[in-house]
Formats: C-alpha cells, structure tokens, sequence
C-alpha cells in the first residue's frame, strides 16, 4: 500500500469522524444515547464523593480533559497531513 492510500484512508477516517461529531452537536443525537458514565455518577457519586457539587465537578472534568485530548489529537494529525512526507500529488 502506498503511501498516499494510507493517507487517504486516515483523511477518509477522520473526516467521518468529524462529520459524526459535527451532526451530534448539531442534532444533539447524544442525548437519545443512555448516558452510562452519568448514570454511574448518580448512583455511586454520593458514596464517593462528600457532597453533589464534587460529582458534578468530577463529571465536568471527565469531559473535560476527554474533550482536550481530542483537540491535541486532531491538532497533531492535521500537523501531519500538511506537513507530510512529499507535496500532494507529487509523483514519485
């Protein structure tokens, strides 16, 4: 496989990622989703936490340090699309 259809494909990958992410903050799709992780904290956040307002934060947090990790993650890989190997359409 050469190296522009694997690039290709990661483009393709994440592209649909971000078209997914972009109709979910649209249409909010995620709240017809069973949260699981806030329901985790409303069951057991009393006995982990002393009081609501550390589980709430706890939970803001989570998404948080999630959403940061995206935003490195997809800052890195578009670092490396435009500044790849070779020019686009540079035929070797």
């Amino acid at each position: 496989m050469s190296n522009a259809t694997i690039r290709n494909i990661f483009a393709a990958v994440l592209t649909a990622i971000f078209s997914v992410t972009l109709f979910d903050a649209i249409y909010h799709i995620s709240d017809m989703i069973n949260p699981g992780v806030s329901h985790i904290y409303n069951l057991l956040g009393t006995q982990i936490a002393p009081n609501m307002v550390t589980v709430v934060i706890f939970d803001f947090r989570a998404y948080d340090t999630l959403g940061e990790s995206i935003i490195l993650l997809t800052a890195g890989l578009v670092v490396l699309l435009i500044f790849g190997r070779g020019l686009l359409g540079d035929k070797r």
